[in-house]
């Protein structure tokens, strides 16, 4: 896999509360969610920064990671508690400017070919390229920190309202595989019917 020159956001700091158990650490094909997509995506971008939410999270977390060294850092919440909002905040704060592939920690499916589609399309500019009604698995210009900023201030957490607010482009996938590149594991049952489907 060759390596582009931006850097990917995997959003880990969720509190999981209807899974019930820390969705990052989910075992999928016997390493934890977290561990394979960060695996992944250092194959594709020049570094990998996950958002934890907090220190107790990132001792968690860089336990689980250890061996994946400095190929990735971690970023804390200045906003505690306010959703995905405030972890693609800390994220976006702490890399040079430029685009960044931004996935959340229970989205099992790393799509190589969808992020090949959309950095096709990095010379157009925009503040965020897309995927129709998805706000992960995206590209994200780290330009836009000052507006998410504005949103936390204001109390206002819906990331699909700030894209309305933005400008984005947005690209329908190629892929065959359709929607299950964004299958979310929100609860056990989607967990365990994941499993069921894949096969482990």
């Amino acid at each position: 896999m060759a390596k582009h020159n931006i850097h990917g956001l995997i959003l880990a700091g969720g509190l999981s509360t209807r899974m019930g158990v820390d969705k990052a650490l989910l075992i999928i094909e016997g390493k934890p969610l977290l561990y394979r997509l960060v695996e992944q995506l250092t194959g594709l971008v020049q570094h990998v920064v996950v958002s934890v939410g907090s220190l107790q999270r990132e001792a968690l977390y860089r336990e689980s990671l250890e061996e994946l060294g400095e190929k990735v850092s971690f970023a804390l919440d200045r906003y505690p508690e306010c959703g995905p909002l405030s972890g693609l905040h800390a994220g976006l704060s702490m890399i040079a400017e430029g685009y960044v592939f931004v996935m959340a920690c229970d989205m099992p499916q790393l799509s190589e070919a969808l992020f090949s589609e959309l950095l096709a399309y990095v010379d157009k500019g925009v503040d965020v390229i897309h995927t129709p009604n998805q706000p992960f698995h995206a590209l994200y210009h780290t330009r836009i920190v000052s507006q998410i900023e504005e949103a936390l201030e204001d109390r206002d957490f819906r990331l699909m309202g700030l894209l309305r607010r933005l400008q984005t482009l947005e690209v329908t996938p190629q892929e065959q595989r359709g929607a299950s590149i964004f299958t979310n594991l929100n609860t056990p049952a989607d967990y365990n019917k994941y499993r069921m489907e894949q096969g482990f």
